[in-house]
């Protein structure tokens, strides 16, 4: 049996990008008139990191030799997308590293990893962490002599998920598909630094169209069918829940941080925001008072409902309103909507979208790195609509 971890030496193949996933557990119980209780089973996420790897000659044999003896025990895995570039060199003797470390994976008591070259048999030492600032990190033990431009990741214990698959392209060159899951608590701060509408978050970014955006309206139905007569159909709930993706495309560490700590605010499913639907649902024509006229939609003749009354008002300056619609009366070729605060003038406004209080569909997030997080990350997630009424 192996005493210490053994380090992951092999880097990934980034023509493929490397993916994080994030793995909450939420016991979501719904009532038939929709209203839901939703419980956090997890005190942090479960990460998963999977990435293929393109080995081949000497890289290929020892790493295969490590597969073979070393396959089922915790590894030191390098969290890739965090890694830091040595900008001065280490002076043999030295135990500081001078790195930023803000955004990146760096745990006191685990170690790090300092590399100069790629695969398995490049220059490497491993070393604990003592102590962190901003700029730098303090390892236990005296380090050798490391230049400029050695790269630097923070080393987190992992397990293989299932056994890695191996494909040959010749007797000299193989691929690996790789899955590791940490066996470590994931904390983070989480933070939405959103405004605040009714006492739930905001979702202020809009999605990234980098490609068609998918949404529609669920109902719970009960239907009875006893197989010989017509079957019987109702909506327990008597109202529609939305459901549509949201994507970001994230550019930069900083940025990314943002992001993953509002989603660990959320706790997978658990916690509601409100999500603006994005579309163009109303065409503002002028304001009287605290009523906005728009174009008509058909609003009107279904009356205001709960999931399907409250706005962002999306001005051009940048700036939004939110508001809810008390009343809607139609009138002639427009709708008037009354609504609870002030209007901004009608010329002022960009866009008028419904919103919904959502929470997410799934305890699975998952982010698609291309590059490290200095680069460029995209996330996608599903929102599902719920009673804001009951929450």
């Amino acid at each position: 049996m192996m005493a210490v971890r053994l380090p992951w030496l092999m880097e990934p193949d980034w023509a493929e990008g490397v993916s994080e996933t994030l793995s909450w557990k939420t016991d979501v119980l719904i009532s038939p008139s929709g209203a839901e209780q939703r419980i956090a089973r997890r005190l942090s996420p479960r990460r998963l990191y999977e990435f293929t790897v393109l080995a081949g000659n000497a890289d290929a044999r020892a790493l295969e030799t490590q597969l073979f003896h070393a396959g089922g025990v915790t590894w030191d895995m390098p969290v890739f997308p965090d890694v830091a570039v040595l900008a001065t060199p280490v002076t043999a003797g030295s135990q500081v590293i001078a790195v930023p470390t803000a955004g990146r994976d760096f745990v006191v008591g685990d170690n790090l990893l300092l590399k100069q070259g790629l695969g398995m048999l490049a220059n490497q030492a491993v070393a604990q962490i003592q102590s962190l600032d901003a700029g730098s990190v303090t390892v236990t033990a005296p380090l050798g002599a490391w230049p400029a431009g050695t790269w630097v990741y923070p080393l987190r214990p992992a397990v293989f998920t299932d056994t890695p698959a191996i494909t040959r392209h010749s007797d000299s060159l193989m691929r690996l598909q790789l899955r590791f899951r940490l066996a470590a608590h994931n904390p983070f701060a989480p933070a939405m630094n959103t405004a605040l509408y009714r006492g739930h978050p905001v979702l202020e970014q809009d999605a990234d169209w980098v490609d068609d955006l998918t949404a529609e309206y669920q109902r719970q139905l009960l239907e009875l069918d006893n197989e010989v007569g017509i079957p019987y159909r109702t909506d327990t709930a008597g109202r529609a829940f939305i459901m549509q993706q949201h994507v970001w495309s994230e550019i930069g560490r900083q940025t990314q941080a943002r992001l993953r700590g509002q989603l660990y605010y959320l706790r997978g499913r658990q916690r509601a925001i409100w999500v603006a639907s994005q579309a163009q649902d109303f065409i503002p024509v002028r304001t009287v008072g605290n009523a906005l006229v728009v174009v008509v939609a058909g609003f009107s003749e279904f009356g205001v409902v709960p999931g399907r009354r409250d706005l962002r008002l999306q001005l051009v300056d940048g700036t939004r309103v939110y508001r809810r619609i008390l009343t809607a009366t139609r009138q002639s070729d427009y709708e008037l909507l009354a609504l609870d605060g002030d209007v901004p003038p009608a010329d002022s406004i960009s866009q008028v979208s419904l919103m919904a209080l959502c929470r997410q569909n799934t305890d699975d997030i998952t982010w698609e790195h291309t590059t490290d997080a200095d680069g460029f990350a995209q996330v996608s997630t599903t929102f599902r609509g719920l009673r804001d009424e009951l929450e």
